[in-house]
Parts: C-alpha cells; structure tokens; sequence
C-alpha cells in the first residue's frame, strides 16, 4: 500500500523510470491501466516532486491554494498534445463523488477552463473557444475512479451541430432537438464570459433531483459558444439507459487530435 494515499501504488520499478511515465500516462489515457493509475502518478509522483523538489512532473502544473481541498494538477496527453485533464488533489471518485453538490464545493469546471492557454500555447496561435469543450464521464463511462475533467478541441460534427441548434437552446434544461451522437441530450445555456461559477455538476443534481449515487449515471460536457454576439457556455448532460449503448461518456463530444482546427498539429507519437 502507499503510504501517501493508502492505495495500491504503480510498480515502484515503473514509477522510478521517467522514461516510462509518457507511457504510463498514455496507457492511462486510453483505458488500458489499472483504474487507481491516474491517482498514484498525480498524488505520488506529481504532488511528491512538488513538495520536494519544487517541479510537479510528469503533470504540467500543481495549484495548492491554503484550502487543500481545492487545489489540483494539470496533466497533458502526451500522444496527443492539445488534451489537457485536470485532476484535483484530494481523492474524489468521479462525478458522484458528493463534494461536486455541497455548499463551498471546488470550482473545477472554472479551473479546467484556464487550461485552454495551455492548449493555445502548445498549438503555438490563439485558438476559437467555441472550437473547444470539458467533459466529465459518468461512472461507467470512465476507465479511472479519480475524477478528472477532459478539456480539448469539440468534433467538428459535435461543433456544427451545437451551432445549428442554438436558437433552441435557452436558460432552462430542454432535450435537443435532435439526438447528439446518436444520444440524447439535455441542454441549457448559461449567459456569461467566463466558466466559473457555473457549477454543472451541481446544475445537473439540482434540476433533475439526483442523489450522488443517481449521479454516478450521468456524465456532463461544458461548451462555449456566442448567442447573438454575446459570449455564453451551452451546458450539456446525458445519462447511461437514456439510449441503446449509453454509457454517458461525454469525453466521445471532444476530438483529442483537434482535426477541427486548420491546421491541427501532428501526434507526438506520429512517425513511431
């Protein structure tokens, strides 16, 4: 057991080589790890070379503000450069962890939307945020029981639709028109610039009268978009059952490879 987190680590052989962590953190990525890996590489990898040697590697960046409990780590894909994650640092499982519902609860759909300078940095120009989306998979949706929050490039599919729909979408929860993906959707649009304080996780618990566990069921995306030249966010959710196949796997809205952008960049695996 670690004696950081209590939890099974990685093989300490496999944690020691560097070499090997952009592999770890890929494997991890794709579903093919142990469903604790995301944890042990940001707790006990990240968040120990942070306090002692003042670099969070492998993650890109480590956020400890004096409340602990809402402090987290930035990861960046590294086969797929413009795919960042963020993962708070205290153990949480997913979106039904009961934290994402209570008075005081971390803002970590606000904090992911600062990763989007990361991305333009990695792409190297200044990136259309309406081009650009977070998701949050529900419980069986996900590959890891850390909760973690995708924030990359929408599929250009996902992205025409959204804009084709939204004269439909308003301040109140309402089922798109059409289904996304093959999936039904609720929507509602939130007017203002910026993500923080929107809360979706919660936004989703409250209007659909959802206990945590019921919440396990659901998974939530977080999209920008303009609505008469004004800047808002379209707040997306589905549930597992809702249709044949749903898994509320929200991340399948996002395009890691950024494909919608003019000039999307090459994988760093690419070539090899």
């Amino acid at each position: 057991m670690s004696r950081l987190t209590g939890r099974h680590p990685l093989n300490g052989k496999l944690l020691s080589q560097c070499r090997s962590l952009p592999l770890v953190i890929a494997l991890l990525l794709v579903g093919c790890a142990r469903s604790d890996v995301l944890w042990t590489v940001t707790h006990d990898l990240c968040m120990n070379n942070y306090h002692y040697r003042r670099d969070p590697a492998p993650c890109q960046q480590i956020y400890l503000p004096q409340d602990s409990t809402q402090g987290y780590s930035i990861i960046q894909n590294p086969r797929h450069r413009l795919h960042f994650i963020l993962v708070p640092t205290v153990a949480m499982s997913g979106i039904e962890s009961i934290t994402l519902t209570r008075p005081g609860r971390p803002d970590y759909f606000g904090y992911a939307w600062l990763m989007r300078y990361r991305l333009m940095a990695a792409y190297g120009a200044k990136v259309p945020e309406d081009r650009l989306g977070m998701a949050l998979n529900s419980a069986y949706g996900r590959s890891q029981n850390q909760l973690h929050i995708h924030l990359t490039c929408l599929r250009e599919d996902v992205y025409r639709q959204l804009q084709a729909e939204r004269p439909y979408i308003n301040n109140d929860w309402r089922p798109l028109p059409d289904r996304l993906l093959n999936h039904t959707y609720y929507a509602r649009r939130v007017m203002q610039p910026t993500a923080m304080g929107i809360y979706p996780v919660a936004s989703v618990a409250r209007h659909f009268r959802l206990s945590p566990p019921q919440l396990a069921e659901s998974g939530v995306a977080l999209i920008p978009a303009t609505f008469s030249g004004e800047k808002g966010f379209i707040l997306l959710t589905t549930r597992r059952g809702w249709d044949k196949g749903n898994r509320a796997s929200v991340e399948s809205l996002l395009d890691k490879r950024c494909a919608i952008l003019s000039t999307p960049p090459a994988d760093v695996s690419a070539g090899k």
